[in-house]
């Protein structure tokens, strides 16, 4: 059986072709951190890390820092004693959750290529295609019309939309005209944490007022105030999303144990691979819808991501646009398996991905 014989990482940023805002961050280049697992019989594997210090408190010089450290606990470990090297991980790094994804992603990413299978196939192999939205920043309201417009023409049939700017006449007024600029699409509203309670109902009323196909919102309240996002989903008329408070599976487990959302939005960047499937049962036996999101990965990271929506086929809503919002156009290319984004396409595995 081969084994791991090193861990290393390196930062890899790239520039956004155009900034990008959420109520959270504004970000004009993906601080991104690419994680390289080798083998002993020879294979390579690759993951990424794009830390959101607002989720989890990591930031790029936090994964560098955290891989000798995951190096050192997993070196000599056999990549198919999965639940052996997981458990040494998550002992090793028990409060870098982004770094332990990129890790991760990167050791299963070899385990599968020393296989000769695609990850999706480790993953269940349920299907070979998804199709993903496509998200609008906070910007203004004539250039969010423009993009919906653009991205109507591209055949994307649900568009979210970063709400929680710093006013909420404003938010309407880039709702309307994405809506009017892509009249057929579904709109997913993601305010990142910057609503109270009552702010977020009226806000979604007054998208339904006006029209607008409101199919979701995503974190509409702080993180930590569990209570008022129990109160958002009680009195909602769209499906209310966990994102930020849902970090790992406890987190997950309260949300099915108190319905404080309708969903949640799982990101591997949170969870890992291997936590986004153990927050999968506890969504599928609390009867959770399941959104698939990211953070600004590259193809890289986006294509594992790709690879655990169509092995498990369990996902509602699909988020996997971060390598469209840099610039690194993928409609209608083959994945590799997760494969370094510098490296020609052809190693794709039958996993195709589609504007939605």
């Amino acid at each position: 059986m081969p084994e791991i014989v090193a861990i290393q990482a390196e930062s890899t940023p790239i520039p956004m072709k155009s900034p990008f805002e959420s109520a959270r961050r504004r970000s004009t280049e993906a601080e991104n951190v690419r994680v390289t697992v080798r083998l002993s019989d020879g294979a390579a594997g690759y993951g990424e890390a794009s830390p959101a210090p607002y989720v989890t408190g990591e930031a790029v010089e936090d994964v560098l820092a955290a891989t000798p450290t995951a190096d050192a606990a997993l070196r000599g470990l056999d990549p198919t004693r999965v639940r052996r090297w997981h458990a040494a991980l998550c002992e090793a790094l028990p409060h870098r959750p982004t770094s332990r994804s990129a890790v991760e992603m990167a050791v299963l990413d070899a385990l599968t290529r020393t296989w000769g299978v695609p990850l999706s196939v480790y993953f269940g192999g349920a299907q070979e295609s998804v199709r993903t939205d496509l998200t609008i920043p906070i910007t203004d309201a004539a250039t969010a019309g423009e993009i919906a417009r653009e991205a109507a023409g591209l055949g994307y049939r649900s568009l979210k939309i970063k709400v929680g700017g710093v006013s909420r006449d404003e938010d309407l007024e880039r709702v309307r005209a994405v809506s009017a600029g892509a009249p057929e699409a579904q709109i997913r509203l993601d305010a990142n944490q910057a609503f109270t309670a009552d702010e977020a109902l009226a806000f979604i009323r007054a998208c339904l007022k006006a029209q607008v196909r409101v199919e979701l919102m995503e974190q509409p309240v702080p993180a930590d105030d569990w209570d008022a996002l129990a109160a958002v989903t009680r009195r909602s008329p769209v499906p209310v999303i966990a994102d930020e408070a849902v970090v790992d599976a406890p987190a997950a487990l309260r949300i099915a144990a108190t319905g404080a959302a309708h969903g949640i939005n799982i990101k591997v960047a949170k969870a890992g691979l291997i936590g986004s499937l153990q927050i999968i049962e506890i969504a599928r036996a609390g009867r959770l819808r399941l959104m698939l999101g990211c953070m600004l990965e590259s193809l890289l990271g986006i294509g594992a991501a790709l690879h655990l929506a169509c092995g498990t086929g369990v996902f509602d809503y699909l988020d996997l646009d971060a390598h469209t919002l840099i610039g690194l156009e993928a409609t209608g290319l083959p994945f590799s398996q997760t494969g370094d984004m510098l490296r020609a396409q052809a190693e794709m595995g039958g996993i195709g991905w589609e504007p939605g």
